[in-house]
């Protein structure tokens, strides 16, 4: 969306208090399927019957239905196939198929999202494909016009749809801000134009008013005012058929064999209110998953912290919720926080603020990002530190000091271990040997399914029993269930396959982790697993210029 003016904002403003819908609500444990997510409070420990109503959550969404299939029996909208600009889209998405899978697999972990959000409001289910044709579904995306966000909204609409943006947070690229401002600016735009779907959407493009300025023209000059005869610009006829392009691919995969990567129709993400500014790297040691995963999944936020002034939300994948919450609840952070917000009064300066919260100069200009020159003016919000606490802080992590996340680590460190992406920092020492095994780019951690020997492992990933055994420090064959074990695949002995004592398992998403090493692309290792490329990239949230020697990442299917 490119097009703004002051008066449509200060009309929208308006006009949504009528559209305006109720977002999520500050629950410590909820079921808002309708919302799209889960959502909890700050620092609260799940109680064994919270744990258990999330444990089913995450089984329900292991085994959910396709969202594809979903949406393709929810289209309501005509798609106007025998249009010829509806054509020549179909025919560009089809001889663009790769476009398609990368837009599909960066839409995976909010389409659930916003497919409930649309549902919520009754609105036509092909307002989820929306996103592909503004941004490729990239919440980093910005336009050479400053439209930014999945939604593209540009400062003044995102401003008048009450979309916060300051030096730390930019609402346009929240995933979770934007869909609601802009699908409750197209519910206002679908009234606006009585009804006429096409003209919203192509309204959402230029503006309503060049669309009504089109239409009036063509009154004047006796022509119709449907969406195929107005005289708009050309990127506003391209926008509306491709939108309906997509439309159609989907709702006729036989007619249209286009690959698209499943999607669960089940919540995937998580909204934890956490009530206080953190460091999003420590938030993601805590919750045990990548920086860059994190920082995908909260797109919104600009520095390497959240908001000093709020939100304080983070989201998260809905498997990881229960190992963040407890392991923020026993953290420094939860048991600190001694920062204060002042509002800046006449005559006040940077020194006499520091004297008067017994605080240091540097430390002022430090939390909040000012330089020796910098002045502050009546009105202006600071953040004031305690004593000491803005001197000590690293540059690349200037919200929580260096030596708070060493001793927070070193406090949750039992507990982080026992996610398997930790595993690339742990020894591991066999008696029998003497010796240390440590853990090596290319090797495998594995989770023992019910009947599983080390017989059998070691022929599923082609090395010996012995190799298994002694990176284990294993004595027998026999092995409990939900055993993590060590595969040292980074070097495969190879061996002839020695019977097997039972029938294979399948293995579920998430029980093998997999250790990146050097020369790995996403495509050798779902051949190495016998799994899919995009089944990887969903569910790591990866591409092959962010994987780095070291990582580890889940293997989300069986290994056949």
């Amino acid at each position: 969306m490119e097009l703004s003016n002051n008066n449509k904002v200060k009309k929208i403003a308006l006009l949504l208090c009528f559209f305006s819908l109720t977002f999520i609500m500050p629950y410590a444990f909820a079921y808002p399927y309708s919302e799209g997510i889960q959502v909890y409070h700050k620092n609260v420990h799940l109680s064994p019957e919270h744990k258990q109503k999330l444990a089913e959550d995450i089984n329900r969404y292991r085994h959910a239905d396709n969202l594809w299939d979903v949406l393709r029996d929810e289209f309501s909208l005509p798609h106007h196939e025998e249009s010829y600009a509806v054509q020549a889209k179909i025919e560009w998405y089809m001889n663009n198929q790769d476009y398609l899978l990368r837009t599909a697999s960066r839409a995976a972990p909010y389409l659930y999202y916003i497919s409930q959000q649309v549902r919520k409001r009754h609105l036509p289910a092909e307002l989820v494909l929306l996103p592909i044709v503004e941004s490729g579904y990239n919440p980093f995306s910005v336009s050479n016009m400053g439209a930014s966000g999945i939604w593209q909204l540009m400062p003044d609409t995102a401003t008048g749809l009450g979309v916060k943006a300051d030096w730390w947070y930019d609402g346009r690229r929240d995933v979770i801000t934007s869909t609601n401002a802009a699908l409750n600016y197209l519910a206002y735009l679908q009234s606006f134009f009585e009804g006429n779907w096409l003209l919203a959407i192509a309204a959402y493009n230029t503006g309503e008013g060049n669309v009504l300025a089109a239409i009036k023209r063509n009154i004047r000059d006796g022509r119709d005012t449907d969406f195929w005869s107005l005289p708009v610009a050309q990127q506003t006829r391209d926008y509306v058929p491709s939108i309906l392009a997509l439309a159609a691919i989907i709702s006729d995969p036989n007619k249209y064999p286009v690959y698209l990567p499943p999607v669960r129709n089940a919540p995937y993400l998580a909204q934890v209110d956490i009530g206080v500014q953190i460091n999003l790297k420590y938030a993601a040691m805590l919750a045990g998953i990548s920086n860059k995963k994190l920082l995908t999944l909260n797109p919104g936020y600009k520095g390497p912290s959240t908001s000093m002034r709020g939100p304080y939300k983070l989201i998260l994948p809905i498997e990881n919720v229960e190992q963040f919450t407890e392991n923020l609840a026993r953290s420094p952070l939860n048991q600190q926080n001694n920062w204060l917000h002042y509002k800046v009064k006449s005559g006040d300066t940077l020194a006499s603020i520091s004297r008067k919260f017994g605080t240091t100069l540097t430390d002022i200009r430090k939390m909040n990002h000012l330089s020796k020159n910098s002045g502050v003016h009546p009105g202006t919000n600071l953040l004031i530190p305690p004593t000491g606490a803005a001197s000590n802080m690293d540059d690349e992590d200037d919200i929580y000091p260096a030596k708070q996340l060493a001793m927070a680590s070193q406090t949750i460190k039992r507990d982080i271990l026992k996610i398997a992406n930790k595993f690339k920092k742990m020894e591991h020492s066999p008696k029998s040997s003497g010796g240390n095994y440590n853990l090596h780019p290319g090797d495998t951690i594995y989770v023992v399914r019910a009947n599983d020997t080390v017989q059998k492992i070691a022929n599923r990933f082609k090395i010996s029993s012995k190799a298994v055994k002694e990176a284990n420090n294993l004595r027998s064959n026999k092995l409990k269930p939900g055993k993590q074990l060590i595969i040292p695949t980074h070097a495969r002995v190879a061996v002839k396959h020695e019977p097997e004592v039972s029938h294979s398992t399948q293995l579920r998403t998430g029980d093998t982790i997999y250790v990146v090493r050097h020369g790995d692309t996403i495509e050798k290792i779902a051949s190495k697993f016998q799994t899919t490329a995009s089944a990887i990239r969903i569910n790591n949230l990866i591409d092959n210029g962010s994987l780095t020697v070291g990582d580890t990442i889940v293997i989300p299917s069986h290994l056949g």
